[in-house]
């Protein structure tokens, strides 16, 4: 067999006839799976980030609710503060005290005159009575 160098100073063997000989490629019994380090470790970072991200969004949902639900809580809370200073304003005016004296208290003023209703006792009689015998 027969060498010669090529461009880079490697010997080439060629055949006796002139022609390059290669050597037969052995069929691989196994495939092996090449791993691109810098590519794994860029997918473990990104599958991380996007895992602690996708909580972090979770959580944020959950805290604009809950601003929303208190949003509604304080417009309820104002809402019946302004019925309260209302009705404290009814109460403190002298048309209130007058009526509750009157209504709760039984007051009149000089010259009026009470009257009080009375309630009667409803009549039964016996034979419309159903817990009597005859």
């Amino acid at each position: 067999m027969i060498s010669s160098t090529n461009r880079r100073g490697k010997g080439v063997p060629f055949k006796s006839t002139g022609k390059i000989q290669h050597k037969p490629k052995l069929p691989r019994s196994k495939t092996r799976l090449r791993i691109n380090f810098p590519m794994l470790v860029f997918v473990l970072v990104f599958s991380y980030l996007l895992v602690s991200l996708s909580g972090e969004i979770e959580r944020l949902n959950a805290m604009r609710h809950s601003v929303t639900e208190l949003e509604q809580e304080i417009e309820q809370l104002q809402n019946r503060n302004a019925e309260l200073y209302k009705m404290l304003e009814d109460i403190e005016s002298e048309e209130y005290v007058e009526q509750v004296a009157r209504e709760k208290l039984g007051l009149v003023k000089p010259g009026e005159s009470l009257i009080v209703p009375v309630e009667q006792d409803g009549e039964t009689s016996e034979a419309g009575d159903p817990g009597t015998k005859n």
